[in-house]
């Protein structure tokens, strides 16, 4: 393979640009035409909710309700639907910061390993590659956008120490309040700023008062639109039962919730480097890294250890919340990328090599893509065919959010919104028996369903993809 002499030559930077300019308009150009457009499951949904009341508050219609999630990521989609059909803005969102992340992992990347000779392959390969990095930048969620503001921020602090650059300082730490502002957890990540910040207010009081303002400027979103709600945060179950010795854990309860995990939370936790959804060879790269060491400054794998604690910590397993320090990992691991890709001699062998690890990180992006179409698709095709029924009132939950956001022209009630619900004649109920089964086994709503159906209170009308049916009330 011929030797690069860097990100930074011409030929690199165009072709980084060329990822960016190509690929991503090609790709939501995709979207637009298989109608999906990264709105799947609750989250999603509530934040496309909250999204378009951002929106109408924007226009002069009244507050939006508090919601207990980071304002800036619904914000941003609602400022993208002035040009976006509002249904794709949130998407279109995470494609622009994926496109933003990828470019600053390069210039990051070539700043920390100025002599190394892989750098463009290694960033294309395993990050714009990894099959989580292409997910999160198709779907309507805030990790990307989170991800790509930290990646911006440790890109500045690095400028920041090679030249004492007031700029950089205070585009990194206004990057970095952009960034929890976007998903609070990341905050554990920018432990490296805080000798930054004393800096700059021992050095000159001008400085001090200049980053100030910049903090506060950039705190606007939340400080306007939340208010003293700011630190709601603080009251999402996860968070209320958060233990260390979660870490040891693979069972929990919240609630009436009961979670069940095949390996405990400290295992799980090494998914960022094992797991094939983020790295099919993370444990090569592992195992060369007790040869060539991990080259990055101390305080950035301090704090790299403490957001990794503390997700394990979370009385979860949710492998996309390991998300925003998978670009540290990688820079860490670039030196046994290098030398794992020269213990083959010859050039052609590692073009072939190289290639054949394409294939598979596509074929596996494809397929940790497919699940969230597929789901996607489901909610679409139920919404479109409950549009077409006369008007009724239609109990469900886990689709609910959908049907909302899709305008289906019936009352819609969550079945978890009541132990012991009053259901009339003719009301709908949409279930989906197999899945509901499984994974909210002991659930309120399960039993009541089983409950008619067993006693005959129900007579199925439709069936929909995956096991969803319909039910009218007898």
């Amino acid at each position: 393979m011929e030797i690069e002499s860097g990100l930074g030559n011409k030929k690199n930077v165009q072709f980084n640009w060329l990822v960016i300019i190509l690929l991503l308009p090609l790709t939501f150009a995709a979207c637009l035409w298989t109608q999906f457009n990264g709105l799947y499951g609750q989250e999603p949904h509530d934040l496309f909710r909250y999204m378009s009341s951002l929106f109408e508050y924007l226009v002069g219609g009244t507050a939006p309700i508090s919601q207990n999630t980071p304002v800036l990521y619904p914000l941003l989609g609602s400022i993208v639907s002035l040009v976006i059909p509002d249904l794709y803005s949130l998407q279109f969102v995470s494609l622009s910061a994926a496109g933003i992340c990828y470019i600053c992992f390069c210039k990051l990347l070539n700043s920390l390993y100025s002599e190394g000779t892989q750098r463009q392959r290694y960033a294309f390969l395993v990050l714009f590659l990894s099959p989580l990095f292409f997910r999160s930048g198709l779907v309507a969620l805030p990790d990307m956008l989170s991800m790509a503001f930290l990646v911006w921020a440790y890109l500045e602090h690095h400028q920041w120490q090679k030249t004492k650059s007031s700029r950089s300082m205070i585009i990194s730490i206004c990057m970095a309040i952009l960034a929890v502002q976007t998903r609070y957890s990341v905050v554990l990540l920018f432990l490296p700023l805080l000798p930054m910040m004393w800096n700059a207010i021992k050095t000159r009081f001008s400085l001090f008062l200049i980053t100030i303002f910049a903090m506060l400027m950039t705190f606007t979103p939340t400080i306007f639109l939340k208010g003293q709600d700011s630190f709601d945060f603080i009251l999402n179950p996860l968070l209320e039962n958060w233990s260390l010795l979660n870490l040891f854990r693979n069972h929990f309860e919240i609630g009436s919730n009961q979670f069940h995990y095949t390996l405990p939370n400290i295992l799980y936790a090494l998914s960022i480097v094992l797991h094939p959804a983020y790295c099919i060879i993370g444990i090569v790269f592992i195992l060369y890294s007790i040869k060539t060491g991990i080259k990055l400054p101390k305080l950035w794998l301090v704090s790299l250890g403490l957001f990794i604690i503390f997700i394990a910590g979370l009385p979860t397993q949710e492998l996309r919340l390991l998300l925003p320090a998978f670009p540290i990992v990688l820079l860490g691991l670039y030196p046994a990328y290098e030398r794992l890709m020269f213990q083959f001699k010859s050039r052609n062998l590692r073009v072939v090599v190289y290639m054949l690890a394409m294939i598979v990180q596509i074929a596996l992006s494809f397929k940790v893509i497919s699940p969230v179409f597929n789901y996607q698709q489901e909610e679409l095709i139920i919404a479109n065919a409950l549009k077409k029924l006369s008007p009724a009132t239609v109990n469900t939950f886990a689709i609910d959010g959908a049907l909302r956001t899709y305008d289906v022209p019936h009352e819609i009630v969550n079945m978890w919104s009541s132990s012991f619900p009053m259901y009339n004649n003719s009301d709908l109920i949409l279930f989906n028996e197999k899945r509901f089964a499984e994974l909210y086994k002991d659930a309120t709503p399960v039993k009541n369903f089983e409950h008619l159906l067993n006693h005959g209170q129900l007579n199925r009308i439709a069936i929909y993809p995956n096991g969803w049916e319909l039910f009218r009330m007898k």
